[in-house]
């Protein structure tokens, strides 16, 4: 009977993660219990006391330890869900006792994320989080709420959490650690630079456009005899020289320009390299940029990449294929796509979802490519999409030599962060 009595409690540290010794309390009770049926046998009245004394504050413990832990509920809120790095994150962390018992010494162990720091306090870091511990002291149904101010240096989606408890009985005799399992996240975007004066070009003759380049978006229609009111850069001189009078060029103008970026988040040429972080976050802080001056001017904007994780999918890697569109809510969708990108290793099938792409998409959509170095096969893929796309091609990492040369009808384009 002993025996399975402290199989019993065995099973019941482990799973509340009592003291070390908890699971002894039942051959405790038993040789207390023999000693109180000696004592009353006896008439020791002192002795029959101190026992029932040691009994009360022994079930008091056992109380707290085992149950009095499961009456509490807690509550983790991050806001706002969406922020860019080294913006405050407002977390408040709500703790309610449910019990008709004080908890005058409780402490939380709230685990969040290496890099994120909280302002005001210290955390015990490790290889792989941060630990804030949390003192409260609770009466009977009585809820806290602490507010604390989170410092997010890195992109990517933040997990708070999971939270255990530490709770110590009002004697101070037994402590218990159990799971409450609160938790919150956040997606922290990838920085956003202001690239407008990086993405002009330069005309012949030392003439320089009066807008971007990526600004223009229409298909020419033909000649027409010139009218006082056209610009000159207009006169079309072939046909003036022919016909013997001035005419113009005439474009059909796009209401709406449209741009597909292809991002190719590979960093090394082979596999035992290893990822070069620097280059990664070089690679998406540009495209993040570039998007957001793309959408901002008007435009819409899709965005093509492999090596975005999700917890919708998984914690697996999957493609994002977002179809150009323009507004706040497209930029939105393509940063949280580029806040996820956590390549694991060599993904070198974009020029595969480029050549799958080109089909679907419209002529006046102009296609940007960005890599962190060229391969034959993203030059194969770029002179197909130069056929009858405007293409141009933007580089984020150090040449080598040997790499392919840019196609002769693609454009690089120079954004240097």
């Amino acid at each position: 009977m002993i025996s399975r009595l402290q199989g019993a409690w065995r099973r019941e540290a482990q799973r509340v993660s009592g003291s070390p010794r908890s699971w002894e309390r039942p051959g405790l009770d038993v040789l207390g219990a023999a000693a109180l049926v000696y004592a009353l046998w006896r008439g020791d009245w002192l002795l029959v006391a101190l026992l029932g004394v040691w009994f009360a504050t022994s079930r008091v413990a056992w109380y707290y330890r085992t149950r009095v832990w499961r009456r509490l509920q807690l509550s983790l809120r991050a806001q706002p869900r969406r922020v860019f790095p080294d913006r405050p994150v407002d977390l408040r962390v709500r703790i309610t006792n449910r019990s008709r018992l004080p908890l005058p010494w409780l402490r939380l162990e709230l685990h969040l994320p290496r890099r994120i720091d909280v302002q005001g306090l210290k955390l015990q870091r490790s290889p792989l989080d941060a630990v804030l511990l949390l003192p409260f002291s609770l009466s009977p149904r009585e809820q806290v709420e602490r507010r604390l101010t989170l410092q997010v240096p890195q992109r990517g989606l933040q997990r708070i959490g999971p939270t255990a408890v530490h709770l110590t009985d009002p004697l101070g005799l037994e402590d218990a650690r159990g799971e409450l399992g609160g938790e919150a996240d956040f997606l922290c975007y990838p920085k956003v630079h202001d690239i407008r004066a990086q993405i002009r070009e330069a005309m012949p003759l030392g003439e320089r456009r009066g807008r971007s380049f990526l600004d223009e978006q229409s298909r020419y229609l033909g000649p027409r005899p010139y009218q006082p009111t056209d610009p000159l850069r207009r006169i079309d001189w072939r046909q003036s020289a022919r016909r013997g009078d001035l005419y113009v060029r005439t474009y059909e103008t796009v209401a709406t320009a449209q741009t597909a970026i292809f991002l190719d988040p590979t960093t090394s040429r082979n596999a035992w390299d290893g990822i070069d972080t620097e280059v990664l976050e070089r690679t998406v802080e540009i495209t993040a940029s570039l998007a957001n001056h793309l959408i901002d001017r008007g435009q819409a904007v899709g965005l093509y990449v492999t090596g975005v994780f999700s917890e919708a999918a998984g914690k697996r890697p999957f493609s994002v294929r977002e179809r150009p569109r323009g507004g706040p809510q497209q930029l939105g969708r393509i940063l949280a796509a580029l806040a996820q990108l956590r390549p694991p290793g060599l993904f070198r099938n974009l020029p595969r979802i480029l050549l799958e792409e080109l089909p679907t998409l419209d002529y006046q959509v102009q296609i940007i490519a960005i890599a962190p170095y060229l391969t034959q096969d993203m030059q194969f893929a770029l002179m197909r999409a130069a056929r009858d796309h405007r293409t141009f091609y933007l580089q984020t990492g150090p040449g080598a030599e040997g790499d392919p040369a840019v196609p002769p009808r693609v454009r690089p384009l120079p954004v240097v962060l």
